[in-house]
């Protein structure tokens, strides 16, 4: 391989690096959010890793197809350092904002579902029932007036 294409590799692999690190912070992010128990975060862990193992075996394949080299680690390590230099916290930052924002806007639209959906039509059946209600209340207090319960014996 000539110098080039494995500057254009090593490139490739911080890269990877710089993409490893944004993946795990959104990562974070999810699960320092929403705090899932053991079993959700072992599952997500697992996710997790086997999204990155796809990201390092594409970027390997496609920057020097398949050939593990010594720089090909050091290029992701010093990308994964990069990024947690310089761009993490700003990254971390972003990602609560957009998380928030998205659970603002679900609420948001909770609400205006209850508000227009479910509010009327809970009236709206209410309102169909409150005449089959009063029918069965009326013909509850007619049937115990026209047959009464017997009387119980003392005797037993």
């Amino acid at each position: 391989m000539e110098f080039t294409g494995q500057v254009l590799a090593f490139a490739i692999t911080i890269v990877t690096g710089i993409l490893l690190g944004l993946l795990f912070d959104c990562y974070r992010v999810l699960r320092g959010t929403f705090n899932p128990r053991s079993v959700v975060t072992s599952l997500t862990d697992l996710l997790y890793w086997l999204i990155a193992t796809a990201v390092v075996f594409a970027a390997v394949v496609l920057s020097n197809w398949g050939e593990l080299r010594f720089y090909v680690f050091f290029g992701i390590l010093s990308g994964l350092g990069l990024y947690y230099k310089w761009l993490s916290l700003y990254s971390i930052r972003m990602f609560s904002m957009i998380i928030r924002l998205i659970i603002a806007g679900l609420s948001l639209l909770k609400r205006i579902f209850i508000g227009v959906v479910v509010r009327p039509g809970r009236y709206c059946i209410r309102m169909a029932i409150k005449p089959i209600t009063y029918s069965c209340r009326r013909t509850t207090v007619w049937w115990r007036t026209r047959w009464p319960k017997p009387p119980e014996d003392e005797e037993k």
